[in-house]
């Protein structure tokens, strides 16, 4: 999240004395007022960036956009108002986003800037494709800025009080963003373009206040889109926060068509695109995606980081509390997907069943706290509440093959799981009061209570499974594991699997979580491969906190492996080729790889975060 380190690292010293630890040390600071807007100011609006700006006047685009003071409201209509500055188009309502720039390829745009607050400014990203295209605004000043877009790509601009950069925003200038498209000639503007920005305010030393959004809205009150069964759909996503966002599809596999930093965008060749349903958006970044909605039902797009989807992320006032509680928040936008016409659900009959438990085991995580994880039945009696395995047992499933999951919750709240990246029918997919089609919703597993997830896995990899229901505290405590589909049984003498996850709850409210688990433990056992034998090392980063780096290395060099899957689907031969053995990954992430050792000696698999206040397991 877009905040100060310092805390964290603090927070670790003080673990190293802690000889027992609960779900959190510190208690929740009190909350402080939130600034109001000044009285009189006008309200802005919420843009979905489905309308471009301006109009074509003589030989150029012509847009006129003016700055004011803003009063706002990012989430209900009985949650806080906040002040902002805001970008409008020149007689109308000021909108979070700004207007949309939208042209063909090849257009001269002019664009009108006026500052009407009464601060200095600095507005960015009007030039795609220049290195220096800031422009300063005094008080009351009025300047235009010509560019030719002759870039296709998706592209952002943005503004802020003069000094700062667009990574050093924080509250009042913070929604000073707007999506710029560039569309070549001939192309589909059949899509959506989403902007994600951040409100963020500090109130004291280890507290703050924040609000995420995407198009001016933080979940559950960002817009809903409402498409057909086999529909082809394109997100264009601008990640205008000074933080980077691994972004999941829930139900699909979207293709990444171009990445870009705002000032370019870069497409990607179709011989070296591949099938992702989780990627990293970077600060200050574009991503362009696109997916086929082959099966009906409700699904999520959302970030990945449990902080960026819960109550960190809200300013509202009267949250509910304790896990039965728990809502999405932030950067969350759902999609309903009608049926075609004739929808039959896949048949799950003749279905393999498996028995999940989900339980607490006291002082089980190396940090005295309790583990909250998951078992499978293995005979004929029902394991111990107690008989959490760290991570989760490795669910193996047969491509192909029906299975009927049936998870019972020893515990004394509520839970739900999550099938991370297989593509199977909404209901059992795993989202409280969301996941399903039409009036059949799930809802939870409520404590003590059971509920059969019925599917058919129909792609061959490496997938996670885990909590989605006050996730990044079960997540935390240890409730992931692998999810494996083969078309037949395994060699384990060359098929390794590596899970890096949570290994204890964070010690301060809404700050990320100092403890990390690299298969159950923070001292791994060895991994024993034989010279000139080829290995699979299945990668899987589900810590709901941090962005993960794995190197394989010796004392001297980086080994190099071949990259053959990327979250369960095979990359292309492009792609699928030797590199050196390093890559990092956000939660939700998989990738496989194959690995020949040539000489007898010791690896060593680096896992950690590169950020202070993180952690490291060899």
């Amino acid at each position: 999240m877009n905040r100060p380190r310092l805390c964290l690292t603090s927070a670790l010293a003080l673990a190293m004395f802690a000889p027992s630890l609960g779900a959190q040390i510190l208690k929740p600071a009190a909350r402080q007022p939130l600034p109001r807007p000044a009285d009189g100011v006008v309200r802005a609006g919420v843009h979905q960036n489905r309308v471009a700006a301006g109009r074509r006047v003589d030989n150029a685009h012509r847009i006129a956009i003016e700055i004011v003071e803003s009063a706002w409201r990012p989430e209900g209509a009985g949650d806080p108002e906040v002040p902002i500055l805001a970008f409008a188009e020149v007689g109308r309502t000021p909108t979070v986003p700004g207007p949309l720039v939208r042209v063909r390829q090849g257009t001269e745009v002019a664009i009108t800037l006026r500052n009407r607050t009464d601060s200095a400014l600095v507005v960015g990203g009007l030039r795609p494709g220049t290195d220096h295209d800031t422009v300063q605004l005094a008080v009351g000043e009025t300047r235009e800025v010509r560019h030719r877009l002759d870039a296709p790509g998706t592209y952002f601009y943005w503004g802020a009080f003069k000094g700062n950069a667009a990574s050093d925003r924080f509250w009042k200038d913070s929604q000073l963003n707007g999506a710029i498209v560039v569309d070549p000639p001939g192309g589909s503007t059949r899509d959506h373009v989403l902007v994600m920005s951040e409100w963020f305010l500090l109130t004291g030393n280890e507290s703050f206040e924040a609000v995420q959004l995407i198009n001016g809205k933080g979940w559950p009150h960002t817009e809903t889109l409402e498409l057909q069964q086999g529909d082809s759909v394109r997100f264009r996503v601008v990640n205008a926060i000074a933080f980077y966002h691994p972004m999941h599809l829930h139900g699909f596999f979207y293709r990444i068509e171009s990445r870009g930093d705002g000032r370019r965008d870069v497409a990607i060749h179709p011989d070296s695109q591949f099938l992702s349903n989780t990627d990293i958006v970077a600060t200050g970044g574009t991503l362009t995606l696109s997916f086929l909605a082959s099966t009906p039902g409700n699904w999520l797009f959302h970030c990945h980081f449990a902080f960026h989807t819960d109550d960190a992320v809200s300013l509202a006032e009267t949250h509910a509390h304790g896990p039965a509680a728990h809502t999405m928040r932030g950067l969350v936008m759902g999609l309903k997907v009608a049926p075609a016409p004739g929808y039959v659900e896949t048949s799950t009959a003749n279905a393999r069943e498996i028995q999940l438990y989900v339980g607490r085991s006291p002082g089980r995580l190396p940090t005295g706290a309790a583990a909250i994880g998951f078992s499978v039945r293995d005979g004929p009696g029902i394991p111990a509440p107690d008989s959490v395995v760290l991570p989760g047992p490795v669910l193996e499933l047969r491509r192909g093959q029906p299975v009927r999951i049936v998870v019972n919750n020893q515990l004394d709240e509520p839970t739900s799981v999550h099938w991370h990246g297989l593509e199977i029918e909404s209901y059992p997919d795993g989202v409280p009061n969301f996941s399903g089609l039409g009036s059949r919703i799930y809802s939870q597993v409520a404590a003590r209570d059971s509920f059969v997830a019925e599917f058919t896995p129909t792609r061959s990899g490496t997938y996670p499974y885990h909590s989605h229901l006050n996730d990044r505290h079960q997540m935390q405590s240890g409730m992931y594991g692998a999810l494996l589909v083969t078309d037949g049984p395994r060699d384990l003498t060359r098929d390794h699997l590596i899970v890096a996850g949570g290994g204890g709850p964070e010690i301060i409210p809404k700050f990320e979580s100092p403890y990390a688990l690299v298969n159950g433990r923070r001292l791994p056992p060895v991994l024993r491969l034989t010279v000139g034998e080829t290995h699979r090392l299945r990668l899987v980063s589900i810590h709901p906190d941090w962005l993960i780096f794995f190197t394989l290395r010796n004392d001297s060099t980086v080994a190099r492996w071949r990259a053959i899957a990327k979250d369960g689907a095979d990359l292309p031969p492009a792609l699928a080729t030797l590199r050196p053995a390093n890559l990092n990954m956000g939660p939700g992430e998989t990738a496989d790889f194959e690995f020949t050792p040539t000489d007898v000696g010791r690896w060593r698999l680096d896992v950690g975060t590169a950020e202070s206040g993180g952690w490291q397991i060899t």
